[in-house]
């Protein structure tokens, strides 16, 4: 996995997407939340298959997504956001956010390369099986739909 194109995405995406909205419900906050993790799984994905513009709307779209998620859980005061609080102190909405997209993106990585069908491999995929992987995992969960 490139870092550099993991930064670019990030630095971009941070630039392009300043202001959220807030989410009125439970319903909207658990779509939000679904809509994040997605987006930054698949962004990960078309990543380990060198899609980088695909790479890049994905991981907005989830930026965008995981905004508005947390400024929602705030506003509705969230014990999560009170545990966080209780932790770390005050923190920002993008640090709440990267830290949600470092738990996706990890977890995509490694679904790809480290397990198969939520087993352990015997020997982890090397780069070109990972991006064939990568690839079909993207095309079945149906990452270029999402909006």
């Amino acid at each position: 996995m490139r870092c550099d194109a993991i930064v670019a995405i990030i630095v971009t995406s941070i630039l392009a997407l300043s202001s959220p909205s807030f989410a009125a419900s439970d319903a909207d906050l658990s779509k939000l939340g679904d809509k994040m993790s997605g987006a930054f799984r698949c962004s990960t994905y078309a990543v380990m298959f060198d899609d980088q513009k695909e790479a890049q709307r994905l991981f907005q779209i989830g930026l965008k997504a995981g905004r508005d998620y947390v400024e929602g859980m705030k506003s509705s005061n969230q014990p999560i956001v009170g545990e966080w609080k209780e932790r770390f102190g005050e923190v920002s909405t993008d640090f709440m956010v990267g830290t949600m997209w470092l738990q996706m993106e990890t977890k995509a990585y490694n679904e790809i390369v480290k397990y198969d069908d939520g087993l352990p491999r015997k020997q982890w995929l090397d780069p070109s099986e990972a991006k064939s992987q990568a690839e079909l995992i993207y095309g079945k969960s149906n990452c270029s739909l999402i909006q």
